[in-house]
């Protein structure tokens, strides 16, 4: 059962890109951002390249949290392809065998495809399946709608994420799920420029209709002394809508950081406009857009935040610490 909506505050939070859009190996490090690159630290003299990681459309985070005297590892998304994230999380040494939740954030192709391949690595506890949690409407059909053609985006089978070892939790409401994390969900559309696509459609009621992702995921962690830190997917609701909603669950006003994917590729010049100028205005101290972005985006905040713009790359480990 999901428990409140204030989460307990966190000591340190480690979100790892497993996989995104884009890899650069030779990206430096940064202030918050751990890169994974064709040079390893501490590597001696003889030291090889270490295994290559991939990139592909989808997106796949581990995220490890210590909060209320507690550390949780947790999984947001499994990737595009069967392969990518379960090949990049060996690469990369990530340790699955702790892992206690898994979320979906919503039900697109690029965020489920790799479920199998990923649920195989883990180990599961003595308490049972691994819960993973997912909103309304996670596993319908979806479809891109354009003119004279329509593309299937296919769903995921909950008997098949049941069979891989996951125990399916549908989320209606915002609540805490692990110690200091928040899944959010729903998410209102207050902004008046964040409206959704009228392409992106699902199969619901025997019809297909426009999708308004009413069951869409999105996570916030308050890192002590800092503020809060929000993890979107692709934040169809708006990434701006999204961020709002952490604050106004929490109460806590100062954000810390944004980071995930805020579906703005191929979005008029208008709409991304003003969506950095209110991420702008918000003032996080890192922000790093992923996945669905898109270049335009990227470039609009990168220009209007210069500080606070972190170059997004798979394999990268954002960390927040409390009080320093």
């Amino acid at each position: 059962m999901v428990g409140a909506a204030m989460p307990a505050s966190a000591d340190e939070v480690k979100i790892t890109a497993v996989i995104d859009n884009f890899y650069d190996g030779l990206l430096a490090p940064g202030k918050y951002a751990q890169r994974y690159g064709f040079i390893r630290p501490g590597a001696g003299e003889a030291a090889e390249l270490p295994p290559h990681l991939s990139a592909e459309h989808g997106l796949a985070f581990y995220i490890e949290v210590s909060a209320a005297g507690e550390k949780s590892v947790l999984l947001m998304d499994f990737g595009v392809s069967r392969e990518g994230a379960a090949r990049n999380m060996e690469a990369m040494g990530l340790d699955l065998s702790g892992v206690k939740a898994a979320v979906l954030s919503h039900g697109h192709f690029d965020h489920w495809g790799g479920l199998e391949k990923v649920a195989a690595r883990i180990i599961p506890g003595e308490s049972g399946p691994i819960p993973l949690y997912a909103g309304k409407e996670a596993f319908l059909r979806r479809y891109v709608v354009l003119p004279g053609k329509r593309v299937d985006l296919g769903r995921l089978d909950p008997e098949k994420a049941g069979a891989a070892g996951f125990e399916v939790r549908e989320i209606s409401r915002p609540g805490e799920i692990l110690p200091g994390v928040l899944v959010i969900g729903p998410i209102p559309r207050v902004t008046e420029f964040e409206q959704g696509s009228p392409v992106l459609m699902v199969e619901r009621n025997g019809g297909i209709e426009q999708d308004d992702f009413p069951g869409e995921l999105s996570l916030a962690f308050n890192v002590a002394g800092k503020g809060l830190v929000v993890l979107t997917a692709c934040a169809h609701a708006g990434v701006v809508n999204t961020v709002r909603r952490a604050v106004e669950l929490t109460g806590v006003e100062k954000v810390h950081a944004v980071l995930g994917g805020f579906h703005l590729s191929g979005s008029p010049d208008d709409k991304i406009k003003k969506t950095v100028a209110e991420l702008a205005r918000l003032g996080p101290e890192l922000i790093a857009p992923m996945h669905c972005t898109g270049f335009q985006a990227l470039k609009m905040i990168s220009e209007a935040m210069p500080q606070a713009f972190v170059l997004y790359s798979a394999g990268t480990q954002y960390s927040f610490c409390g009080y320093n």
